[in-house]
């Protein structure tokens, strides 16, 4: 009896532990992060003139493919999913650090940590889409399908 009781213990303890750690709130949500001074906002009727003055600008939409699938996308934008974790870091990683990037999410915390993410990396020209996505839709920007 003894020989049962004790593994059964020892799993619940470690059990117990392991949920202990996990941090109150939503999991799904980036971690709150604390933007260095020289990543910038750019408003989503901006953007066109970042284009169009750096046309080499690279435009990371860090949402998933499913959000991308049912809501759009701005075009030519590339996707690395946040919730891809190491593999999107890894993307990042291979990208041309001196070209400018635009980096948005839904409506803005993923693409935070993101952005904190290549300044890390060595990336010199960071803007995030002030209010993400959702902020480029409601203003009547394009967006593919």
């Amino acid at each position: 009896m003894i020989s049962l009781l004790m593994p059964a213990l020892l799993i619940f303890g470690l059990c117990t532990t392991a949920f202990a750690a996990v941090p109150p709130g939503n999991p799904l949500l980036p971690p709150a992060v604390v933007v260095p001074p020289d990543i910038h906002e750019i408003a989503p009727d901006q953007v066109m003139r970042q284009m169009v003055d750096h046309p080499e600008t690279v435009i990371i939409d860090v949402r998933t493919e499913d959000e991308r699938h049912t809501r759009g996308y701005i075009l030519n934008s590339l996707n690395l999913d946040y919730f891809l974790g190491q593999r999107t870091l890894e993307a990042l990683g291979k990208l041309d650090k001196t070209k400018p990037c635009i980096v948005h999410c839904a409506i803005g915390g993923r693409a935070q940590f993101i952005a904190v993410q290549m300044h890390q990396l060595g990336f010199k020209d960071i803007f995030l889409l002030k209010g993400g996505f959702n902020a480029w839709a409601a203003t009547g920007q394009a967006i593919a399908k």
